[in-house]
C-alpha cells in the first residue's frame, strides 16, 4: 500500500485535531483511500507550547518552509491563517514545488486563489481547500 507523507504546518485547535485524528483512524482512513496517511513532519510557530500530545521530535521542522523542500512530503496541509505572511509564502512555495497542497486557509484562496490554482495546474498538483 502506498503511503502518502503528509506535512502539517500550523498546530493550532485545528492542526492538533488533524493531527490526533490521523494517528487515532490511520487504519480505516488506509482501507478507504487505498493509501496509509503517514505524518512524516509538523511545524508551529511555538514548538514549547503544550497540546496535549506527544510529537516525537524526529518530525518536528524548526523551519516550516523545509517542507515545501523535501522528497519525503508528498502532501502539504496549511494550517496557519492568514492571507499573507508564513501562509502566503507556505502555499505558492509547495505548489511550485510540486507539492499537493490542503488549506483552510478562506482569507488567502479569496486574495490569490485564481493565481495558485494556475500555479497547481501548471505543476500538475492538487490545490485543496
Amino acid at each position: 500500500m502506498k503511503k502518502m507523507n503528509i506535512a502539517i504546518i500550523g498546530l493550532g485547535n485545528i492542526g492538533s485535531f488533524l493531527f490526533k485524528y490521523l494517528k487515532k483512524n490511520k487504519k480505516i482512513l488506509s482501507e478507504k483511500n487505498n493509501c496509509s496517511p503517514n505524518i512524516a513532519y509538523v511545524s508551529a510557530k511555538n514548538k514549547k507550547r503544550k497540546r496535549g500530545f506527544k510529537i516525537d521530535n524526529k518530525i518536528w521542522l524548526n523551519n516550516y518552509l523545509d517542507a515545501t523542500i523535501n522528497k519525503n512530503v508528498d502532501l502539504i496541509i496549511e494550517l496557519i491563517g492568514g492571507a499573507e505572511g508564513p501562509a502566503k509564502k507556505l502555499v505558492f512555495n509547495a505548489l511550485k514545488n510540486k507539492k499537493h497542497v490542503v488549506t483552510a486557509n478562506k482569507a488567502l484562496i479569496a486574495k490569490y486563489g485564481d493565481h495558485l490554482s494556475k500555479i497547481a495546474e501548471k505543476n500538475k498538483v492538487n490545490l485543496e481547500f
